[in-house]
């Protein structure tokens, strides 16, 4: 049997961004997010993410990128179903 998930994704079109987006919301608490390298599928280069599991943090990451001037390029959705792994563009 395999591992199943499903998780989000939020590329900025800076890594710097990211990074900055991240930071802001681990000082005020939030804890189920990641920072992690965007997926080669994704975006080729170095680049990063935000990851989180539920979309309500979409509006939360949405909102302190804007206050910082930081661009969301898209939502991916990451899923992982009888051993594939499926990304799909939720939100451009």
């Amino acid at each position: 049997m395999g591992l199943n998930y499903k998780y989000y994704i939020c590329v900025f079109k800076g890594k710097n961004m990211a990074i900055y987006t991240f930071s802001i919301l681990e000082k005020l608490g939030y804890k189920n997010i990641q920072l992690v390298s965007t997926p080669c599928q994704i975006k080729a280069g170095c680049s990063y993410s935000i990851k989180f599991n539920n979309m309500e943090y979409l509006n939360i990451i949405k909102k302190y990128s804007e206050k910082i001037g930081a661009k969301i390029e898209d939502v991916y959705l990451v899923e992982r179903k009888n051993g594939k792994r499926t990304i799909r563009k939720i939100i451009t």
